[in-house]
């Protein structure tokens, strides 16, 4: 591991990595990758997004990145596959690899074999190749590996980041976990002493096999949208029990070292570009192996109904007009993603019913709810000085939100 200030200092000689995908997590990767003193030369298929990295022009919403990328002195980006396979020996794909919506594929490979496909046009020979994106078990035995079979010497790992949308430099710098599906003990050695360096933390290293790694990295999300479902299953019991507080009950959980407290207060149920697709995901693997999926059936189940139950609830107030504040797929997102956004659901659904609705966030956020939901809403842009807490008075059941106070009034 690097001392403090270490990335800084100037290096002798800078290995060279060559990321495939440098949109929203490859960019973030290729930053931290040349903050830790490697040489990094990205490649993406938009020549104007390119462009506008070499020239130091890109703004990011994503935090950090812009800055980031403006001291930048050893990340470049190209359009040319033939410059990126000469670059390195060490290929990191992070392409996207978006939901389906499609029941029996959970996501879109269709990015990521093209790289592959494109690897072994070329027989390249002597690389390392690691999938950064999230695959559906199996993917790297019954597809990857097939998609690379004229290649020599090349190896084909699993390398999947743990990071949430609008915090993703943050999660890259200090990860609990680098998880390592390595293709070769070479591979796995050569990528734990990459984020020996990358990490500013000291994350533990869990190695194991490819197929082990597709499994874990599906099982981490789920487990982590099994405690969010149950946390807001119990507050719902203690919301409709007089006298019982949940804030109280699910802090005493939270207190049990077998439990912990991350994830684990009421609030809105979980969405967004991850959890609940791996969710799913995780139960349709299941489900081809012979396993009943019961827990990730039951989770999706449980998210969905504490959805309804709030609408349902605030349906029930005599309250006509509502304003909801920071509508991303979670609290204090500041990209523009929306996907299964609960909030927004509960929004949506109390807006259909004839309530009067304002919803307000950033610019980039009020663009994406706007084409999605179109007239539904009354918006109204905040800027960085705008966004305000609200008295716990006007929030839904007072406190039933995870960041209590700060997201819904009711007029």
């Amino acid at each position: 591991r690097r001392e403090p200030g270490e990335q800084n200092s100037p290096m002798a000689h800078r290995e060279p990595i060559t990321l495939f995908g440098i949109g929203r997590l490859g960019i973030c990767t290729a930053l931290c990758l040349e903050k830790a003193g490697y040489s990094v030369l990205g490649v993406d298929v938009n020549q104007a997004y390119v462009d506008k990295i070499n020239s130091r022009t890109l703004r990011s919403p994503e935090p950090l990145v812009s800055e980031m990328l403006q001291k930048s002195e050893h990340f470049s980006a190209t359009t040319d596959t033939d410059k990126g396979v000469a670059f390195s020996n060490t290929i990191m794909v992070v392409v996207a690899t978006p939901s389906t919506g499609v029941e029996d594929r959970h996501y879109d490979h269709s990015q990521l074999s093209s790289v592959l496909t494109a690897l072994n046009n070329r027989r390249v020979s002597g690389k390392h190749v690691v999938i950064c994106c999230t695959v559906m078990p199996g993917y790297c035995r019954q597809t990857g590996s097939f998609l690379l079979r004229d290649c020599t010497d090349t190896t084909l790992s699993y390398n999947p980041e743990f990071i949430a949308q609008g915090d993703v430099i943050r999660g890259l710098l200090h990860p609990d976990m680098v998880l390592i599906g390595q293709g070769s003990k070479e591979a796995g050695d050569q990528l734990e002493a990459m984020y020996r360096r990358l990490c500013d933390n000291a994350p533990r290293f869990q190695r194991m096999s490819v197929d082990s790694a597709e499994i874990c990295k599906l099982a981490v999300n789920c487990f982590v949208t099994t405690k969010i479902a149950f946390a807001n299953m119990i507050a719902d019991i203690a919301d409709l029990t007089e006298g019982a507080d949940k804030n109280q009950i699910l802090d005493a959980v939270g207190s049990d070292s077998r439990i912990g407290h991350k994830y684990l207060r009421p609030g809105f149920g979980y969405g967004g570009p991850c959890f609940p697709r791996d969710n799913r995901a995780l139960g349709a693997y299941a489900k081809s192996v012979g396993v009943e999926p019961i827990i990730p059936t039951a989770t999706d189940a449980a998210n969905k109904l504490h959805t309804k139950m709030q609408a349902d609830s605030m349906l029930a107030m005599p309250q006509q007009e509502f304003t909801f504040q920071g509508i991303g797929y979670k609290e204090k997102c500041e990209v523009p993603i929306i996907e299964e956004s609960q909030k927004l659901h509960i929004a949506a659904a109390l807006a259909r019913a004839g309530r009067r609705v304002t919803v307000q966030d950033n610019d980039g956020l009020i663009l994406a709810v706007q084409q999605q939901y179109g007239r539904l809403f009354t918006y109204r842009s905040l800027g960085p000085g705008e966004f305000h807490e609200q008295p716990h008075s006007a929030a839904l059941h007072a406190e039933s939100h995870r960041d209590t106070g700060s997201n819904i009034a009711l007029h």
